[in-house]
Formats: C-alpha cells, structure tokens, sequence
C-alpha cells in the first residue's frame, strides 16, 4: 500500500473516532503544557543541500530560529525521518542570537541542551528524539542560535532545505564559540525540527499548513518575513491573541496527490494532528496539484480538502482555509486550465459546502485589480507565483483580521 494510502487510511480511522459517540466535535480543554513555538518540517536533503567543506560528521552546526512565544523552558525536537542510518549527537547547546543572519552569540546565555541527562544521543534512522526541558529564558520574536556538535552524521541528512536564512558549519567542536571565523554557509536546517516551551492553560498553537508560498519562498533572506512569521508578530503585539503560537508545518511542492513525504496528508497526520496544543490550522495546499493536472481535478481536490478538515474536526482542530494565489506569468504553473482549476478550487474554498471554520481571500488580497490571474507587481517576488517580503505581510494581516472576526463573532454567542 502506498503512502499516500495509508495516510488516508489512517485519516479515516481518525475522523470515524472522533465521531464516535454523539457525533459532536470535541472541545479542546485549556491545560498547562508544552507548545511549539517553532517549526521546520523535516524532508530529504538533496546534494545541494549537503555541506561539503566541512561536512557535518565531526563538526559543528550553528542553526537560527525565531520564537512564536516567549518562555522560561525550552525543549528541542530532532528529527532523522529521512536519515539514510543513525545520527549522533555529541552535544548541543541553546543561546540567544547577537542579530538576525549573523553566527555571533550571546555568550552569557549560552546553555547546555541534554538528552535524558546526557549531553549525547543517538537517532535512529526515521526516529526523532525530544530533549529534556531546559531552564531558558526568552521572549516572543527572540532571535536564538542553536548549535550542535555531531558525531556520525547519515550521508544523506534530514533537513528543512528551505530554511531562507542562513546556517553555519564549522570545523570541530565550537558550540559555546561566541562567533566563527571561517565557516561553510548554507541555508537549510539539519535534524532540528520543532521548538517548545511550557506555558500556562489558555495557550494556542496555530498551524500554517501548505506548500512553498507558507514555507516563505521569496520572502527577505534573513528577514524571518514569511506569512507565518509575520503573523506570529501581529498576533504576539496584540493583547487579546498573544496567547497564540504560529508555527509552520510547510515544505516545497506539498500537495493533495502527492505520495509519501510530499504528501499533505501524509505530513497532517505525521506533523499536526498528533502535536500537543494544537488548536487551529490554517490550510492553503493546492498550486503543486494544479501545475501538473491533465483535466479538470476542482472536485478531487474539494474531496481531500473535506478529510483533511475532517480529521483535524475530529480532534477539536478549527480549520481555517486560505484561496491559492494567482500565478499567470509563471509559465511553469500557468495554463487557461490551470487558472479554471484555481478559480473553481477557490470558489470551493469560499463556500459553505467546503466546511472550513473561516477563510482568507489570499487570491483576492494578492492579485492586480485589474487582472485576478496575476499578482500585484508590489506583492511579487519575481517569479509571478510567490509574494514577496511586502506580499506575506498583506497575507498575515488578512489572516489576522479573519482571526479577529471569527474571535469577536465567538463572543457574541
């Protein structure tokens, strides 16, 4: 049975129950507990995505990540899912970042990270391992430095290839090095996948699920300015939505056909749906389908948007929904059939009968007035397909307004 198979074999097993009983959706209970507050979801490093000088085995690897929400404790998620055999670890340590795209640390917060005591572990080839808590103080929007001195390294490395900012590789163990001199640059994240900190009852994770657009391709280099980024600080600077973490669960080329790791819900149930504090996800997955279809495939993309908004249903997940943005002028995604298949998978999308709990008119918020098949000239990276810095910060603001309404006609009832 393939994988995408399974996955939605497993969906099924899922939404029936959840069902089970009276029929209602579950309600998630407010409880004290562990959320994410950063995220890269792990695929299959590619040969341009393997550091060479130096490598990775017997080195070290300074990694940034940008918090969602602040905390006093922290823990970390290692990933070797697509590892071709085990990774170790030697050691790691957390520290907080001197400034965004730079390898410079704070030294004074420079803290070891351990593993049932241990400063070292193991991985199993498709296995992650989480770190114990660790006393860690930081706040939303803190740039932190994460840095790993591995041992045995697999040769081919899970990694989240598009990480749009810059990781450093250095020879031998400097994990507690304020800065590095002479490095390799990359731009991916290796094994490190997720970021959690504990926090009190009334905490939320929202999820941004979808392909290159949420991963933030086009957005600034360095700048942590993708639409799930830029969402975190809008929600971070408001007092009634401070207490939601935006996390993105994103990878090039996710799509609703896809097999295996490319799979959407495949990566829903692997990703999301087993994740502790959960509370919300906001789906926009489709371009990647829509660039290779032969026909007319609006009504089976409509069907898996319903299972997937189903199984999250079913855990007491809200599903919110964005519209694919135009692409006319990429002649890659591009056809008078493509653009019949955005446009119907849209309407879908804005409708009752899709069952989202609200939606983001990202087509709309995007696109010329002029011409509703192509994005506005301020908003496009260069590609004609993802947005720019300019375009994910119109995208959250919609999101966020979405958010802000769905919350003020909650508190009407």
């Amino acid at each position: 049975m393939s994988p995408r198979k399974i996955s939605a074999v497993l969906l099924c097993i899922i939404l029936l129950a959840g069902l089970a009983g009276c029929g209602k959706r579950p309600v998630i209970e407010p409880a004290d507990g562990w959320y994410a507050v950063w995220s890269a979801s792990p695929e299959a490093a590619e040969l341009s995505e393997i550091p060479r000088n130096p490598v990775l085995s017997g080195n070290t690897c300074r990694q940034q990540i940008k918090t969602s929400l602040g905390g006093d404790k922290i823990r970390l998620t290692f990933s070797n899912e697509y590892g071709s055999g085990d990774l170790k670890i030697e050691s790691v340590h957390i520290a907080h970042l001197s400034a965004a795209g730079s390898p410079a640390i704070d030294t004074s917060t420079d803290t070891p990270v351990t593993f049932s005591g241990s400063s070292a572990v193991t991985v199993k080839a498709g296995r992650s391992v989480t770190s114990d808590e660790i006393v860690f103080s930081f706040n939303a929007a803190d740039m932190l430095a994460v840095t790993v001195k591995f041992g045995d390294v697999p040769n081919v490395p899970s990694c989240h290839r598009n990480a749009s900012c810059t990781t450093w590789v250095v020879e031998g163990d400097r994990v507690s090095d304020e800065a590095f001199a002479s490095m390799e640059l990359m731009s991916s994240n290796y094994f490190l996948s997720r970021a959690d900190t504990y926090a009190l009852a009334g905490t939320e994770t929202l999820v941004c699920f979808g392909d290159s657009v949420t991963d933030g391709t086009g957005s600034t280099y360095n700048g942590f300015n993708s639409y799930p980024e830029a969402l975190a600080g809008i929600l971070g600077s408001d007092p009634d939505f401070g207490n939601i973490s935006v996390i993105s669960a994103s990878v090039s080329e996710l799509g609703l056909f896809s097999e295996g790791a490319a799979s959407a819900e495949y990566r829903l149930e692997r990703e999301i749906l087993g994740l502790e504090g959960v509370h919300s996800v906001l789906l926009m997955i489709g371009a990647d389908d829509i660039k290779t279809a032969q026909y007319d495939i609006s009504s089976e993309m409509a069907e898996v948007y319903k299972r997937i908004t189903k199984a999250c249903q079913s855990k007491g997940i809200s599903v919110y929904a964005g519209t694919i943005p135009p692409f006319e002028g990429n002649t890659l995604y591009y056809s008078e059939l493509h653009e019949k298949i955005r446009r119907s998978v849209n309407e879908f999308i804005m409708s009752e009968e899709s069952g989202f709990d609200g939606v983001v008119d990202f087509a709309e918020i995007l696109c010329r007035a002029e011409n509703g098949s192509k994005l506005q000239p301020d908003y496009d990276s260069g590609d004609s397909l993802h947005p720019n810095a300019a375009g994910y910060e119109a995208m959250a603001k919609a999101a966020a307004e979405m958010l802000r309404e769905k919350a003020a006609a909650a508190e009407e009832k």
